[in-house]
């Protein structure tokens, strides 16, 4: 210790060479030299041993993924390039796509513990048939399945924010609109629609049939000529 007290001393008296260490680990000490320049009286620091301890810095992190049950790989990471290994493999990232995807994350009994990769040829999405669409939600089909999954569907959107909602984000603005969904009948399929519209009733969907003098007051630019019956999806708000 005082053989390098000495050396401290004589170095500051012979050429400004001022020595001074800094733990950067819990067991480790380097040393970092700066030197005063003579002219300006400035201090240059030296970039070997700040350079030795970011290589450190980054062994230390780098051993620290490579432990069991990290993502760590030997191979250089290309992220704009998918992962290498996934459990299950989406072709088409539309709204069907996605759906999917995140369903099967929700419904995961351990936290990332199946790995879905969704494929999609246009990342920008400017040409997908999603976002193209106006769309459309309807509650009137004449199938158990396909009702419950229209009205699991729209609830949704309705409360997108509880599902899509990014912490410190703007809140999500699908701009869904719930002006209803109407379909009008003839004499020759009058029948079915009152049939599906017993099913739909029975499986909770909000649906109403109109005669054609409801029909007309509900809506009065329809032409109602040949219509016998109307189903319309509630809300009823305007046609």
């Amino acid at each position: 210790m005082s053989m390098w007290k000495g050396l401290h001393m004589t170095a500051h008296a012979a050429h400004g060479i001022h020595v001074s260490s800094r733990f950067i680990h819990k067991h480790t000490r380097l040393c970092t030299l700066s030197f005063r320049n003579i002219s300006t009286g400035r201090l240059v620091q030296n970039d070997f041993f700040k350079d030795l301890e970011n290589q450190l810095k980054a062994f230390r992190e780098k051993a620290a993924d490579a432990m069991p049950g990290s993502d760590w790989t030997p191979f250089e990471k290309n992220r704009s390039l998918p992962p290498e290994r996934a459990d299950i493999v989406i072709v088409g990232g539309g709204v069907v796509g996605w759906s999917i995807a995140y369903w099967l994350k929700q419904k995961e009994m351990i936290r990332d513990g199946v790995r879905v990769l969704v494929v999609e040829r246009d990342p920008t999405y400017s040409q997908a048939s999603t976002v193209l669409s106006a769309g459309g939600i309807r509650q009137q089909f004449s199938l158990l399945e396909n009702i419950h999954l229209s009205m699991a569907s729209a609830d949704f959107m309705r409360n997108i924010n509880e599902h899509l909602s990014v912490l410190n984000d703007d809140p999500v603005d699908l701009q869904f609109n719930h002006s209803g969904y109407l379909f009008l009948a003839s004499e020759k399929v009058a029948h079915i629609m009152e049939e599906n519209y017993s099913t739909q009733r029975y499986a909770g969907a909000k649906v109403a049939l109109l005669s054609p003098t409801q029909l007309k007051e509900k809506c009065p630019w329809i032409n109602t000529d040949g219509v016998v019956l109307a189903s319309y999806g509630l809300p009823l708000t305007g046609c």
